[in-house]
């Protein structure tokens, strides 16, 4: 009996020096994927409704990355897209299901800051992963949240290089106005306060609702003010009505907004010749092939790229590799990653992506982002963002 005793603890303790994540519990509990069944990777986007553009171009570049790798251990990775409407409730409806489905290891969203600051609380009660590509408010990191990190930029960087190019071009007498989101207005906060102490005047601060397609009270006060600028912090599906109204109301003020509305589908085609010369906000174009080959392959698959599917492509490897790293696989077939591993391989990771080096500070904000200004140009009868240089 003792033999057998001796031989059995031999056992446990070959089985802890190959696979010591299966004899130390992982403090905030661990996601256990059965033999045969798949490692979800869940994401929150808006895929209907006004914001499904953006939304979708979140959802192809996740899937992407979801299908270059395949597989982890033998168990297929299998993308778990569900519709976050770009709003706080369906995210948090997104968060509880996902935080409930014992296969899914993380999530890549939620797509809109006003979805991600309730969601994470979710998430953070859960203690499942999660990482967006486009929630860029600064109370979404200013919580607390162990579990969240970004691929994209926060708005006091945004709302910074917009206040410093207004400035630069002396638009010293600004109108700002905003669509009451976290995002929005948030952004909208960021740019005044800096146009503010650099000496400008903002002549009005208003609040648009989200969905409305007639502005006419608001464009009213403004006009009469005479802003050089109007800065608008929110989605392309009111920037581009805006503009559109502004220059029907003979407004030769700049426009100017920020990455909700980087999209040429949403934005520029839909303003149509509105919207040249406006200026819009957005990350630094990477230097080197890595984003262009990029690009390129995505634009095959899925047609012309919109906003944030390089930061979401980036957010799902990222995911990806944490798994990979912190996966261990029993015997029977079956993997267990443990919740903390996997928030602590993200932490610490140095990813090189299509969007650039990427790693994450203590409150999960990237670390190093740059932000530049674009500018609606055409070219024929093409119109386009381009960066500015000067």
């Amino acid at each position: 009996m003792e033999k057998y005793r001796f031989g059995k603890l031999v056992c446990l303790a070959m089985i802890c020096l190959l696979a010591p994540a299966l004899c130390t519990a992982d403090e905030w509990g661990r996601i256990e994927i059965p033999a045969g069944k798949p490692i979800k990777i869940g994401m929150g986007s808006a895929l209907s409704g006004s914001y499904a553009t953006l939304g979708l171009d979140i959802r192809n570049a996740v899937e992407m990355a979801v299908l270059e790798k395949g597989t982890i251990l033998g168990h297929p990775l299998q993308l778990q897209a569900e519709d976050d409407g770009c709003e706080g409730a369906p995210s948090v409806a997104v968060a509880e299901r996902l935080c409930n489905d014992p296969l899914v290891a993380g999530v890549v969203g939620y797509m809109c800051s006003g979805g991600s600051i309730p969601a994470s609380d979710i998430h953070e009660k859960y203690k499942l992963l999660l990482i967006s590509p486009s929630s860029t408010s600064l109370e979404v990191t200013n919580r607390g949240i162990s579990v969240f990190f970004r691929t994209c930029w926060n708005d006091r960087i945004q709302g910074t290089a917009a206040g410093e190019y207004a400035l630069k071009r002396e638009w010293v007498r600004v109108a700002v106005l905003h669509d009451k989101s976290a995002y929005g207005q948030g952004l909208a906060d960021e740019f005044k306060r800096h146009v503010e102490e650099g000496g400008g005047t903002v002549s009005a601060y208003e609040g648009l609702t989200r969905g409305d397609k007639d502005f006419t009270p608001v464009l009213t006060k403004i006009r009469i003010r005479n802003p050089q600028l109007v800065y608008f912090g929110g989605m392309a599906s009111e920037g581009a009505l805006l503009v559109r109204q502004m220059r029907r109301r003979g407004m030769k003020a700049v426009f100017m907004s920020d990455d909700g509305c980087y999209t040429e589908k949403d934005f520029i085609q839909a303003a149509g010749k509105a919207s040249t010369g406006a200026y819009v906000t957005y990350a630094k174009a990477p230097e080197g092939k890595t984003f262009e080959e990029w690009k390129e392959r995505f634009e095959t698959l899925y047609g012309p790229r919109q906003t944030f599917s390089p930061q979401a492509y980036d957010a799902a490897n990222i995911l990806i590799t944490a798994i990979e790293r912190t996966a261990v696989q029993k015997p029977d077939g079956s993997i267990v990653l443990g919740k903390k591993a996997l928030r602590d391989a993200v932490a610490g990771i140095e990813h090189n992506g299509v969007t650039g080096r990427i790693t994450f500070d203590a409150s999960g904000d990237r670390t190093g982002s740059v932000v530049a200004m674009n500018v609606v140009a055409c070219e024929g009868d093409r119109c386009f963002f381009r960066e500015v240089t000067d």
